[in-house]
């Protein structure tokens, strides 16, 4: 047991040397400091739903006489663990430990200030040490707690508790050396099974370590980021791999529209399409109804044949010579002449047979 308390001293040694040369950086500081008040915060709202299932005992260091008496409190009920000889007790290592120190290393002194201070009592204090303490204010430890409610007259009993970091220091040391950490500083004076009403360590940089939570959550919270961050950047990777073959395929689309449009001779497009087929040079309908308002009253049509850039239109009429004349421009037509000659039947109707060249449309043009 003592070879891991050892062990274990070894490694926090190991972790506060790491964390002192990595502090020598301001930004670095400011960073691992919000990370820290971000994780505690974070502690102390799921602490209180999954308290029933943590360790709640809380280990204590008294000074005795010359030396340090080791304490382990669980459910109010104190255990003696016997005297401190410099190495870690078994449940001791890795974890919080409040020291308590005598009564007469403690200047105590109750104060009478305006509620409307009362957010701000830190500060306030802070500001005070100097008239309030024979020691010097760098390196004064204190801390405070208002036991009641305000008063009548709007104020506020504030109970000050304060001693020198010269005084905790020794011991500090000395508990260090075995690889335990200090977390909480209070007097003897108050009862070993209650928390301390007034802790000298509270809201200190550090002094957080406390909850039995906060390493296994900032452990969580370590291992979360290793397993985002690379599936953050895979994620990055694919969506630029996506984005690239996106490109590629709208170019290759680009390229077959291009090929597409130089075959037809036009833009290629559908809108273009449909506009090319509304042209009167193009169109079957526009054709059939220029054909319409181009033949004379006797004239019957019997067959019309549009086969890409040939018209064929066969039929009967009055006057078959005059068709020619008539036909020559209607519709994109152009070359209009007979392809048999005309014959007379028993009514005296001509029966004609003319065809004509057209203007291509985009189905002719494509089939070439």
């Amino acid at each position: 047991m003592a070879a891991s308390a050892r062990t274990a001293a070894r490694i926090t040694a190991q972790m506060a040397a790491v964390r002192g040369r990595l502090g020598a950086s301001a930004p670095i500081a400011r960073i691992g400091g919000v990370v820290s008040l971000l994780l505690d915060a974070f502690v102390a709202t799921v602490e209180p739903r999954l308290g029933r299932f943590l360790d709640r005992s809380r280990r204590i260091a008294v000074a005795e006489g010359d030396g340090l008496v080791l304490y382990e409190v669980r459910d109010g009920r104190i255990d003696p663990r016997g005297r401190f000889d410099g190495t870690a007790p078994q449940n001791f290592a890795g974890r919080g430990l409040e020291l308590r120190l005598p009564p007469e290393v403690f200047l105590s002194r109750t104060l009478r200030l305006p509620d409307a201070g009362r957010d701000y009592l830190g500060p306030i204090l802070s500001h005070r040490l100097e008239r309030l303490t024979p020691w010097r204010p760098d390196r004064v430890l204190y801390g405070y707690d208002v036991p009641e409610p305000a008063g009548a007259d709007g104020t506020i009993a504030v109970d000050l508790l304060a001693t020198s970091a010269d005084l905790v220091a020794p011991h500090l040391d000395a508990l260090a050396s075995a690889g335990l950490k200090v977390t909480a500083l209070g007097s003897s004076a108050a009862p070993l099974e209650a928390p301390l009403a007034i802790d000298l360590y509270r809201g200190r940089p550090g002094t957080g370590g406390t909850s039995p939570l906060r390493r296994p959550v900032a452990l969580a919270a370590a291992l979360a980021l290793g397993i985002l961050a690379p599936a953050c950047l895979a994620s990055a990777l694919l969506a630029a791999s996506a984005e690239t073959e996106q490109v590629e395929t709208e170019a290759h689309l680009s390229a077959l529209r291009s090929r597409l449009a130089a075959r037809t001779g036009m833009g290629g497009t559908r809108e273009a399409g449909l506009l090319a087929a509304k042209r009167p040079e193009a169109s079957a309908l526009v054709l059939i109804d220029r054909l319409s308002a181009a033949l004379p009253d006797g004239t019957v049509l019997r067959e019309l044949d549009a086969d890409g850039a040939k018209v064929r239109l066969v039929g009967r009429s009055d006057d078959a010579a005059a068709l020619i004349g008539l036909l020559e421009g209607q519709g994109g037509l152009s070359a209009v002449r007979f392809a048999a000659p005309v014959i007379r039947d028993a009514e005296r109707r001509e029966a004609f047979d003319i065809v004509a060249s057209r203007a291509p449309g985009p189905r002719a043009e494509a089939g070439r």
